[in-house]
């Protein structure tokens, strides 16, 4: 019995001693598992710390950036690359899926067999252009991408507008300089002698000397305004005041030709305007009305009140406008089919008047539109601030 007594508690103390080394085991394994717990901790703030970093550095360029694995599958977007691709969230999708309109998946498939420099080129999609950068990251099966995109869009339309503009100087540079250099071979000391044929010549150097002289003032006057620099003074103007002498300056140009010129403003209407440029508006498209209007037609100036604007309409019976061309007329030196709308001996526009026009409304912060129907006629609105 007292052998049973001792083997019991011998087991017993051993058992004890199992149970101590156990929770010695626990209690070190647990600091040490807390201790992992407290760096992961740290760990994941990090992460979030240097995830949040990467998001502001991306966010705060303009450049649309995105992140791609090995699979070509979207690890990160910033902002700029959601918007432009219009998507709330591409991560864990397939460049493919997102962006399948810029078909960027050889460049992307280029760069991650080759690995080394970055590949660029220009991707252009309907009326859009971007610049695509991309670059391999890591090596081999660890191996993605990042892609950089920019939209050119409107740098290549500059581009293109600074070009067109060059060639459009030129082109209307070289006729007044050759109609000039051509009367120039043809003043001689006879035709001196003829003093009709001299006057006649005359006339047609002093023609070509106004054009010049209208290209280089409407130039200036364009450059001016869409530079910032025009001063234009806003002071409490009556509408009729304004409309009455821009028509009174052309009005025997119309009677040359035959086209009565009326103004209907009622005369309570006042403009918050700088009365020298409202004017020039209106004068300009009386004068493109006179000059696409024939004998016996008629042209009407009127204002209204729309709001807390006055709204000028410039109404004439004349040629109208080609539906096709209605949207480009206020582009800088656009003539509607050069050939249509000149005569014989008629000297053509610069084509900046409805330029210039655009420019000086907008700088009042109103809006200028034309309406027209081929063959029977063109209205132009613009609107101005009305006084209060």
């Amino acid at each position: 019995m007292q052998i049973l007594l001792d083997v019991a508690i011998v087991a017993i103390f051993m058992l004890l001693v199992l149970l101590w080394l156990l929770k010695q085991f626990y209690d070190t394994r647990g600091y040490e598992l807390g201790a992992q717990t407290r760096e992961l901790h740290l760990l994941e703030r990090e992460h979030e710390n240097q995830r949040q970093r990467l998001t502001a550095l991306t966010n705060i360029t303009s450049d649309a950036l995105i992140l791609l694995d090995a699979n070509a599958r979207v690890l990160f977007m910033n902002d700029s690359a959601k918007s432009l691709i219009a998507v709330s969230d591409g991560v864990g999708r397939s460049l493919g899926e997102i962006a399948w309109a810029l078909d960027l998946q050889p460049l992307v498939d280029q760069v991650m067999n080759e690995g080394g420099e970055a590949i660029g080129q220009t991707v252009v999609k309907g009326e859009r252009a971007f610049d695509v950068r991309v670059r391999a990251i890591g090596k081999a099966a660890h191996s993605g991408a990042l892609i950089g995109l920019n939209e050119v869009t409107a740098l290549q339309r500059l581009g293109r507008a600074r070009r067109e503009f060059v060639a459009n100087i030129s082109h209307e540079l070289r006729t007044p300089i050759t109609s000039l250099q051509l009367l120039a071979e043809t003043i001689s000391i006879d035709t001196l002698d003829d003093r009709d044929l001299a006057l006649e010549l005359l006339g047609k150097l002093r023609a070509q000397l106004d054009l010049l002289h209208q290209l280089t003032d409407e130039l200036m006057d364009l450059a001016l305004i869409e530079s910032g620099q025009a001063a234009i003074k806003l002071i409490q103007v009556p509408a009729i005041e304004l409309a009455n002498e821009a028509a009174d300056s052309l009005r025997p140009q119309a009677e040359r030709k035959g086209i009565a010129l009326t103004v209907a403003v009622p005369s309570d209407l006042h403009v918050l305007a700088d009365p020298q440029g409202i004017r020039k508006v209106i004068a300009n498209l009386i004068h493109n009305a006179i000059k696409f209007t024939n004998s016996g037609g008629c042209i009407e100036v009127r204002a209204a009140r729309r709001g807390d604007n006055i709204e000028f309409a410039v109404a004439d019976s004349g040629i109208g406008i080609p539906s096709n061309d209605l949207p480009r007329i206020f582009e800088r030196f656009y003539k509607v089919d050069r050939a249509r709308v000149r005569r014989a001996g008629e000297l053509s526009g610069t084509g900046l008047g409805l330029a210039i026009a655009k420019h000086m409304v907008e700088a009042h912060g109103g809006k200028i539109r034309a309406e027209s129907i081929e063959g029977k006629g063109s209205t132009f609105y613009f609107t101005v601030p009305a006084a209060r």
